[in-house]
Order: structure tokens, then sequence, then C-alpha cells
């Protein structure tokens, strides 16, 4: 398989809008919160997060095999 090459770098001007378009629909709270805490407890909420999405896939393979 060949390599897709990259495309051309955005101007500018078209680069910005693009950011202040996408800045829009993110939430910068959660961001300042989240980079108030240090590295440790920060990969400890992920750790949980991570935690919490097994426990949801378990569950829904569970559902999956109930006849």
């Amino acid at each position: 398989m060949t390599p897709v090459p990259d495309p051309p770098p955005l101007p500018p001007a078209e680069l910005d809008r693009l950011v202040e378009e996408l800045k829009k629909d993110v939430d910068r709270t959660l961001i300042r919160e989240n980079l108030k805490l240090t590295a440790e407890q920060r990969l400890r909420k992920l750790m949980s997060h991570q935690r919490f999405v097994d426990e949801l896939r378990r569950a829904g393979r569970e559902l999956l095999v109930r006849p």
C-alpha cells in the first residue's frame, strides 16, 4: 500500500477561521479543570474512565449472549 501524502498547509487566514469554527464546539471548562490536576491525578482519572468503559463493554457482551 502506498502512503497518502499530507495535504498542503492551509493559509494562515483559513487556518484561523477553521480554529475559530472548531472552538465553538469545545467545552473549554473541562480542559481548564483537567489542567488543574497533576499528571498523576489525570492518569488516575483516565484509568478510572477506562475501567468504566471496560465494564460497559463487558455488560454489553453479556446482554448479547443472553437467550
